[in-house]
């Protein structure tokens, strides 16, 4: 019994022994395991910071390249919106160049045009002019025949027949009548005194007030009173254009002076400025009969007609005569027959 007891004793002791040796084991696991964990746990702070720290620096760099980037979109709409008005200036200043490089073409064109009318119709004119000074009485295109050319003082005497014959050609036929021509006394004495004066254009002598009131007006007497004095105005200023229609078939329309339905084969403008408008053939008479004596009255003024007192008063009373026959309707017979200073045909 003492045996089975001692045993029994010694098993005891061991198996204590041996749970001593387990739960010191035990222990020591667990205060490792507690060790490590504080370790663990020290080490994923000082991870968690260093991610802190990195992602503030992050956070710090997103934004200075936020800023920057604002910075940079800032300058490059401000740039783009200085390229676009630069754009759209230069553009302009192009258009307006192109506007006016073709406005001066078309007007460099205009006055081409016009110069060359000008130089035909002058060339025109020079060269009757130069037939009007060698035999400025001598031809028949005059409404009466020249004087008696034995001398200057004689009185003048004219000869009238059919064709308007030269006068060596009736004296030597005997076939014609001839008829004494009375010159005007007041006529003739305003005309030399505006002569002896210098020829000037000045409208309010008595030698050409008396023709504006006596045939100009009443020949250029029309329905548009308006125009009408524009007319004479432009006519006195050298600036009336009159020139064909150019159509094919003219047709029935309002003229603009006579305010007439007729037919227009003509046109005029009192400036370059102005509009044409249509006028018939009866107011291109009377026009052209005023500018045929306007013109003879500014050659006589700039020295260009070289003809004797008498010789230039019966050319005056011609174009008198041109004046009242186109005022009358009864057509006149043009002494150049050419264009005129302010008529352009």
């Amino acid at each position: 019994m003492e045996l089975q007891e001692s045993a029994s004793d010694g098993a005891l002791g061991s198996t204590l022994t041996t749970c001593n040796l387990y739960d010191g084991k035990a222990r020591n696991h667990s205060v490792n395991n507690i060790n490590l964990s504080s370790h663990t746990s020290l080490a994923n702070g000082d991870r968690v910071a260093e991610l802190e720290y990195e992602l503030e620096r992050a956070y710090e760099t997103i934004a200075i390249q936020k800023a920057k980037n604002s910075r940079l979109t800032h300058m490059q709409n401000v740039v783009d919106s200085e390229v676009q008005e630069l754009t759209e200036k230069l553009f302009q200043e192009a258009y307006k160049m192109v506007n006016a490089a073709e406005e001066r073409r078309e007007k460099s064109e205009k006055l081409l045009i016009e110069s060359r009318l000008k130089v035909d119709m002058l060339s025109a004119e020079v060269e009757v002019l130069k037939s009007v000074v060698k035999a400025p009485t001598q031809k028949a295109s005059f409404s009466h025949v020249f004087m008696n050319s034995s001398s200057k003082t004689t009185p003048l005497r004219r000869v009238t027949g059919r064709a308007f014959k030269v006068a060596e050609e009736t004296s030597a036929s005997n076939s014609q009548t001839t008829h004494d021509i009375e010159i005007d006394p007041i006529y003739y004495r305003e005309f030399a005194e505006w002569r002896e004066d210098g020829m000037k254009l000045d409208f309010t002598s008595p030698f050409l007030a008396r023709i504006i009131a006596e045939e100009v007006k009443p020949c250029l007497t029309f329905d548009n009173e308006l125009l009408a004095t524009s007319v004479i105005t432009s006519i006195m200023n050298n600036t009336l254009e009159l020139e064909p229609s150019h159509e094919k078939k003219t047709s029935v329309r309002t003229c603009a002076l006579t305010n007439v339905q007729r037919h227009c084969p003509y046109k005029l403008r009192v400036s370059p400025d102005s509009d044409w408008v249509c006028i018939t053939l009866l107011c291109r008479n009377r026009i052209a009969s005023v500018c045929d004596f306007y013109t003879y009255v500014r050659y006589m003024n700039l020295g260009i007609v070289k003809t004797g007192l008498n010789d230039s008063y019966w050319d005056v009373i011609h174009h008198r005569r041109n004046m009242t026959l186109a005022k009358c309707g009864l057509g006149y017979g043009s002494k150049t027959n050419s264009g005129f200073s302010s008529v352009s045909e």
